[in-house]
């Protein structure tokens, strides 16, 4: 069995997000040799895009909470003490969530690296990805990421089962795309609950 995973499995894992424990289950199970584990190349760089964009989105929280009790102490008799306070609180929050996530995402990416297979960001993927974009809507990065794997797919046999997992189902869970994964042997699935309950009892896909 080979199951393909793409951005949002990352950071599932890296930022603790709602699934994060289902892909824990699936990443347990490559690392145990049930199954081989694929990861485009691409999509461990792209995960840093996300982790740049939060961190200025929590920069410009930091600046916005600062004007707005700037703007209370000058209109309002409040303590100074406790207005420090909260400020200092909200300062170290935020900065601190900003360097725990560049901690586990780095963690996460690097032990990726070691467990998984990563279809390669060639020549040829940058061209099919043109064409996939074109062709089923998708946006650059989501056809970098489904090139990556069309072109691991075709690198195996095409009876062995697969499975493409994704988060991702308005954009990935066209009948067009569906159909196109079929013929090469892969089934698709948009949880990662289901996908990993699938995957530890062996159900046929």
């Amino acid at each position: 069995m080979d199951v393909f995973v793409e951005s949002n499995f990352i950071l599932e894992l890296a930022f603790l997000q709602g699934q994060h424990l289902a892909c824990e289950r699936v990443l347990a199970g490559a690392i145990s040799g049930r199954y081989r584990l694929h990861v485009p190349q691409y999509a461990l760089t792209e995960v840093f895009q996300t982790l740049r964009y939060r961190s200025n989105e929590r920069a410009e929280q930091q600046s916005y909470f600062q004007r707005e009790i700037e703007q209370h102490r000058r209109e309002t008799d409040v303590d100074l003490v406790d207005t420090d306070n909260l400020v200092r609180l909200l300062n170290n929050l935020l900065t601190e969530r900003t360097a725990a996530q560049t901690t586990r995402l780095y963690a996460t990416t690097a032990q990726l690296a070691r467990v998984a297979l990563g279809p390669a960001l060639t020549s040829e993927v940058l061209t099919e990805a043109q064409m996939v974009q074109a062709r089923h809507g998708l946006s650059p990065q989501d056809a970098l990421v489904y090139a990556s794997v069309l072109a691991g797919l075709r690198l195996l046999p095409a009876d062995s089962p697969k499975l493409f997992i994704t988060r991702n189902p308005r954009d990935f869970e066209q009948p067009l795309i569906i159909e196109e994964l079929r013929t090469l042997g892969c089934h698709l699935m948009s949880n990662f609950h289901g996908a990993a309950q699938r995957l530890e009892f062996g159900n046929t896909l």
